[in-house]
């Protein structure tokens, strides 16, 4: 027992009331790490003794029950999935520990060593860098929580940096990918793909659909959920959508359903995750890379910019408060750019000849609009 050095920085371990504490000083210098291993000894006493009134820490498994209780009831059940998933994660990492010991560097370790770890789905790729992000992310609103609940610790997630994640990781489809991951798709994921693909709706946005929320005769679809009110919308259909959906209508009308897509359980939840099923089909598509479900919301917004709309007009189908959103999810596919370039070609080939004839013979007008060159 006493202190110790780690790294560059002293650390101190010392036993109270049964429980070993071992933490960072946040010093590199022993004696302030000694000082502050007295300074933390002292406010045990003093909470202990009653001078100062603060709650004890519960340990990380046991408060992780509160927070997700919380989450469920705040939360939309999507996000409060996510939260479950992560503190499954950091369970592993620091069961058994109090709230008030886990500090930043075992916050640095977790994210370490979390993203060395292997995908139990593919055994040769690594955890991203984005799912090591959102589960710091939930630990950081655990601690949060907990402080709104009247703990007082540090947060030891605060200062944790994020990694840095790609800024393209969008993909989009070409029309013979989506053919073939189409017909390698079983149901309902057929189903669901199509309604992404011809309408640009988030997949929880898709599995939450109910029959009420669709109109033949307006030949539209409203979207009731979301956290903004952009997100709450109404989109029209196409031809191809309304033949699958009118399917499925009539399928969950006579199975007495409110839901478009129900679990196969319980037809009165709706389904959850297609994930499994769509890993399958992109891999019996040979579609190889990091394609998720969500790129087919990317592939409509596109689409819908090559077929000539507006950005303000894409951004109300997709549901963005901001253009700026919007014009992330738009992906110039190869052939755009090619175009853009031969109009670009075409444009300076007619400026260089129209310089050239006016350097031979200035009297000869060979002033041409930008709109008539590129035209």
């Amino acid at each position: 027992m006493g202190v110790y050095r780690r790294g560059k920085t002293w650390w101190y371990v010392f036993e109270f009331q049964g429980r070993r504490i071992q933490e960072s000083s946040g010093f590199t210098n022993k004696t302030a790490a000694l000082r502050a291993e007295a300074q933390r000894k002292t406010d045990l006493l003093n909470r202990r003794a009653g001078f100062t009134k603060v709650k004890s820490a519960p340990k990380f498994e046991e408060y992780v029950n509160q927070f997700l209780t919380w989450s469920e009831q705040h939360h939309r059940p999507n996000t409060y999935e996510l939260h479950k998933g992560n503190c499954k994660i950091l369970k592993r990492f620091f069961r058994g520990k109090y709230l008030d010991e886990i500090s930043t560097a075992m916050v640095e370790d977790f994210k370490a060593s979390r993203k060395e770890e292997k995908l139990q789905w593919a055994k040769t790729r690594l955890v991203s860098s984005s799912t090591v992000n959102r589960a710091l992310a939930t630990l950081k609103l655990l601690y949060h929580q907990a402080a709104r609940n009247g703990y007082e610790f540090k947060n030891p997630a605060v200062g944790v940096a994020m990694f840095r994640e790609p800024l393209d990781s969008m993909r989009v489809l070409s029309f013979e990918q989506q053919a073939t991951y189409l017909s390698e798709a079983s149901q309902p994921l057929r189903d669901i793909a199509t309604c992404m693909l011809q309408t640009g709706m988030r997949p929880e946005e898709v599995f939450r659909m109910k029959t009420e929320n669709i109109n033949f005769k307006e030949r539209t679809i409203f979207n009731p959920f979301g956290k903004t009110k952009a997100a709450r919308r109404t989109i029209p259909l196409t031809d191809d959508l309304i033949g699958v959906l009118s399917v499925r209508v009539k399928q969950a009308t006579k199975n007495n359903s409110e839901f478009v897509f129900p679990t196969r359980s319980e037809i009165q939840k709706p389904i959850k995750s297609v994930k499994r099923a769509h890993r399958a089909a992109a891999k019996r598509a040979n579609i190889n890379g990091n394609f998720r479900l969500y790129d087919l919301r990317h592939t409509f917004a596109t689409r819908a910019v090559a077929a000539g709309a507006d950005l303000p007009t894409l951004s109300t189908l997709l549901g963005h408060t901001t253009i700026l959103m919007t014009m992330r999810y738009v992906h110039p596919a190869a052939e755009q750019k090619r175009l853009v370039m031969q109009k670009f070609e075409k444009f300076s080939a007619e400026g260089t000849i129209s310089a050239a004839m006016a350097a031979r013979n200035p009297r000869v007008p060979t002033i041409v609009t930008t709109l008539e060159r590129v035209n």
